[in-house]
């Protein structure tokens, strides 16, 4: 076969899903939003190598979202699984400068395990009372949302057996899936946003806080970021 006319015919396919894929614009408009916040609050992170990395977190999850709405659902949850990790090592560096610079420099991975550490990880009770110590009532239900979503993203990046029954290997429109990546973002936002905001927000400027509206509305829910944006406790 032709491999011009062979990738052609698979560029076509793909066509053919994102057109069925692009009905679902409230939730792909949500998802870019997502990235936006991510880039926006990247901005206002002093140290450049943090703010790098949280750049490349919104262009990682750019690229998910790209990826399901062509049908690659695979390539989209594994991406999504790298944004996540990204996004909570953000947080892990920067009270870890010497970690960070070894993974800067190639010499060490992000541990998921030194992430979510009970007692000593982002989200752990130690973390939030260092940094935002209100964050302590909810970071344990957080805690466990991390732990769940990125066992879900896994399992497309270790091919366990049931990604493959559901997705099949023909390339069409699966919206099972596609319904299934916009929950997990989901969810990825919610934790990646809590994070973020117990390790960043009281070293911004009121400012600088008027810019991120996007977290009193992610948020809204707890009483104590209402507050911290003038908003009522209750």
């Amino acid at each position: 076969m032709n491999i011009k006319n062979y990738l052609s015919d698979l560029n076509d396919q793909t066509q053919i899903i994102f057109k069925e894929s692009i009905g679902f614009q409230d939730e792909f408009g949500q998802a870019h939003h997502f990235s936006s916040c991510i880039y926006e609050f990247a901005q206002h992170i002093p140290d450049e190598a943090e703010r790098n990395i949280l750049t490349t977190v919104s262009s990682q999850i750019e690229a998910a979202t790209l990826n399901v709405s062509l049908g690659m659902y695979r390539q989209a949850f594994s991406t999504l699984r790298l944004a996540f990790e990204m996004a909570l090592s953000v947080a892990h560096f920067s009270v870890h400068k010497l970690e960070l610079q070894e993974w800067i420099d190639g010499r060490a991975d992000i541990k998921w395990a030194a992430l979510i550490d009970e007692n000593n990880g982002i989200l752990s009770n130690r973390f939030a009372k260092a940094f935002f110590p209100e964050f302590s009532e909810d970071i344990g239900a957080y805690r466990s949302r991390a732990i769940g979503i990125y066992r879900k993203l896994s399992e497309y990046v270790h091919g366990n057996n049931e990604t493959w029954s559901n997705s099949g290997l023909e390339l069409k429109f699966n919206k099972g899936l596609l319904d299934s990546y916009f929950e997990s973002i989901r969810v990825v936002e919610d934790v990646i946003i809590f994070v973020l905001a117990c390790r960043y927000l009281k070293t911004f400027s009121p400012d600088v806080l008027e810019t991120l509206d996007f977290i009193p509305e992610n948020m809204n829910h707890i009483s104590y970021i209402r507050e911290y944006f003038g908003g009522p406790s209750n």
